[in-house]
């Protein structure tokens, strides 16, 4: 079983993983659709770790306000970044043929 210690300094080491993911992601200028709901995935995960991290295993409480910083950032990003596109079906209209007409069978007195 981990320790306290450990346990700490995984959380914060997932935090600067994350961290790495999220800039890349304001780096990129062209963000299609799948990079937002993944940056929105990490963003969610990395707010939540974010309140659970111990500020003494991460180097400081500058560190800490530094990373807090982050997320305004990426949610700035993510508001001007593209909607998913929807995707439109073209349904093809067959051209109707003309009814069959029935003749009617005159009958002959």
């Amino acid at each position: 079983m981990p320790s306290k210690k450990e346990s700490a300094l995984a959380k914060v080491q997932s935090l600067y993983l994350m961290q790495v993911e999220l800039w890349n992601f304001l780096d990129d200028k062209d963000a299609d659709a799948s990079k937002v709901k993944t940056a929105q995935k990490t963003l969610q995960e990395f707010k939540t770790l974010l309140k659970e991290v111990d500020w003494q295993y991460m180097g400081g409480e500058d560190v800490l306000a530094s990373l807090q910083w982050i997320p305004g950032e990426v949610n700035q990003k993510l508001k001007k970044a593209p909607k998913k596109k929807k995707v439109v079906a073209v349904v093809r209209k067959s051209a109707k043929k003309p009814a069959k007409t029935k003749k009617k069978k005159v009958q002959k007195k």
